[in-house]
């Protein structure tokens, strides 16, 4: 695939981390996460380029990709932003597609943690280009109990990890 020319700080996630066979995550193109100062918007960032096989037959980015970022973004982002370290499936997840985004825009997503209790992660996420909203999703994450599984730690290309304990700053 091609350089996506992602901003500065953002790291391509590589989640196969050596898998014989690729995950669906690998077949959807390249995504980005930046980490920034605890506590702020930009704790957890994931960006994608939007390259033509992710969009519909007139050229926006597909809803079932922006689903997919919105997806990643608030399980990632929602167990970075709270410390846990365990891989949280969806039970539910509803989105409001606001404005399309077309052919060489970069897209931001942002977690916005609501609550998190002792089996449950409530979570707001935001799609944007630029300042422009594109996508607004809410979004309800299982926590496992007791040992659970472990989070399945994606990394960064520079083999940082993106989520989880010991994750990189």
């Amino acid at each position: 695939m091609a350089d996506d020319h992602p901003p500065e700080g953002f790291l391509r996630i590589d989640f196969d981390r050596g898998r014989p066979e690729p995950s669906f995550n690998s077949h959807i193109g390249n995504l980005y996460a930046k980490k920034g100062t605890k506590g702020t918007r930009d704790e957890f960032v994931m960006g994608l380029r939007v390259h033509q096989h992710m969009c519909n037959p007139v050229g926006g980015l597909h809803g079932g990709m922006m689903m997919t970022m919105a997806d990643l973004v608030g399980s990632m982002g929602g167990t970075t932003l709270t410390g846990i370290a365990k891989f949280v499936p969806t039970i539910n997840m509803t989105c409001d597609f606001v404005a399309p985004a077309k052919v060489g825009d970069w897209v931001e997503g942002r977690c916005e943690v609501v609550r998190a209790t002792r089996t449950l992660l409530f979570s707001n996420i935001y799609l944007t280009v630029g300042e422009e909203k594109i996508l607004r999703a809410s979004a309800i994450y299982k926590i496992p109990t007791g040992d659970g599984q472990p989070y399945g730690r994606a990394r960064l290309d520079r083999g940082a990890e993106v989520a989880g304990k010991g994750a990189a700053s």
